[in-house]
């Protein structure tokens, strides 16, 4: 399905919750299957990879990618927040260990790694707790929806998510004007006159994927748009010359 989305390109960066790392049960294997299948497709076709973490999988990937000489900065959205995943299902029971962990990097919070660092903790202090089998649609309104404390984070960040990510990008970006993020299922675009976030959405249902593109200094969003059972590059979103 993702084949062609890999058509022309030479280096690919994976924005973080790529695969299930931590899911509990027998779908852990095959999300690792699937993981590096997708690795070996990208290798075959001369396709360099750099994956990023994300709070689904925290270890094993870089905190972040700086392209277009710092210019531009990719991390997964887990480093905006302090606490990471606000709408986080098990957040509410370790609220007191997250606390100290975001008092840990207090000092360090004006760089973009520290950040990332910061939120692969909070993710490994985060005990999955699994839900009880449900039927659909039972079963989505069981993982989205519960506890009822869920939804109002949910809806809270993707209120302020831009404000929060451009603010973000001042304080921790260190020079760089341009956010590239994952982690918020609502992809968008959120810019002022000096800096500019892009988030690329999610493959979950009630979500669109965008990939963003950079040659040439210039830089692209586009949709990714499912097509006879393969994803293509769809509608344009928004273009960029990246400053000198």
């Amino acid at each position: 399905m993702l084949a062609p989305v890999l058509d022309g390109i030479d280096h690919l960066v994976l924005a973080g919750d790529v695969w299930q790392q931590r899911k509990v049960g027998p779908g852990q294997k095959e999300a690792a299957r699937l993981f590096e299948k997708l690795l070996k497709m990208a290798a075959s076709r001369g396709v360099t990879v750099e994956v990023l973490r994300g709070n689904h999988d925290p270890e094993g990937g870089a905190a972040v990618a700086w392209l277009a000489e710092r210019s531009v900065l990719v991390t997964h959205g887990d480093a905006v927040y302090d606490d990471a995943t606000p709408w986080s299902r098990e957040i509410g029971r370790h609220r007191a260990e997250v606390e100290a962990v975001i008092a840990k990097y207090a000092s360090q919070s004006h760089l973009a790694e520290a950040c990332s660092n910061r939120a692969k903790e909070i993710a490994l202090t985060l005990k999955i707790v699994p839900l009880p089998k449900l039927p659909p649609p039972f079963n989505f309104f069981a993982t989205a929806l519960w506890p009822p404390s869920r939804t109002f984070e949910m809806l809270r960040v993707w209120h302020g998510m831009g404000r929060r990510g451009l603010k973000f990008l001042a304080d921790s970006g260190e020079g760089a004007s341009v956010l590239i993020c994952g982690h918020f299922h609502q992809a968008g675009i959120w810019e002022n006159a000096e800096r500019l976030m892009i988030n690329t959405g999610s493959f979950m249902k009630g979500s669109r994927p965008w990939a963003v593109d950079l040659n040439s200094g210039k830089l692209t969003a586009r949709e990714l748009k499912l097509e006879g059972g393969t994803f293509i590059l769809g509608e344009v979103k928004g273009r960029w010359i990246l400053r000198e």
